[in-house]
């Protein structure tokens, strides 16, 4: 609606039609919708078992480092981590969005911090992303994971995303033959935990 407007705007009155509206308005929108976009195809693909992997050696903590330095660069809270070696075969394309996607979501309903840590045992690598916000009620964590799920709590403020970035993150994890939980934070908060097994069935 917002592009649509706009660009009516510029047809009516080209003389508004500057850079500054492109840049500020109209960019970032379409962007917002490419994102949705690429979403809702990479979720028809999971529910069609069409979801195509890489499989590559990789090193997990590698991905959790490079999030954890965008978000320190973007300064909204602060950034703990402990991030020790992790191998596995899998996507690192998928992988790496499953990580961004946790760490937004950390970041959208923290009140002053969040934790990033990576962990390997047992022939499984683990990804944990806590934050120290309101937390998730014990009867929502499943629905968390749904898709266009809003929860109604102060956990449920919106940054202006279509409520998909769980419900990939479950598909990923699925796909790679891992499995997501959600607890609660030690002195307050969520942890989302994803373990993944170095070896994955695609």
């Amino acid at each position: 609606a917002t592009v649509i407007s706009g660009l009516e705007l510029a047809k009516i009155h080209p003389g508004v039609f500057d850079a500054e509206l492109a840049a500020d308005t109209l960019l970032p929108e379409a962007q917002r919708m490419q994102t949705l976009v690429e979403d809702l195809l990479l979720l028809a693909r999971a529910d069609e078992r069409r979801l195509t992997l890489r499989k590559e050696e990789m090193a997990l903590g590698d991905l959790a480092e490079i999030e954890a330095a965008r978000v320190r660069r973007a300064g909204a809270c602060t950034i703990e981590t402990d991030i020790g070696p992790a191998h596995l075969t899998g996507d690192p394309e998928a992988l790496s969005r499953v990580i961004r996607n946790l760490v937004d979501n950390a970041v959208r309903h923290a009140n002053s911090r969040i934790g990033i840590e990576v962990s390997n045992g047992n022939g499984t690598a683990v990804l944990s992303v806590s934050d120290d916000g309101p937390g998730i009620p014990q009867s929502e964590r499943r629905r968390v994971f749904e898709r266009f799920v809003r929860l109604d709590s102060d956990r449920a403020r919106s940054g202006g995303g279509a409520d998909l970035g769980l419900a990939i993150v479950a598909e990923v994890v699925a796909a790679h033959s891992g499995t997501v939980t959600v607890n609660d934070r030690p002195g307050g908060g969520t942890t989302m935990t994803v373990a993944l097994p170095e070896h994955f069935n695609s």
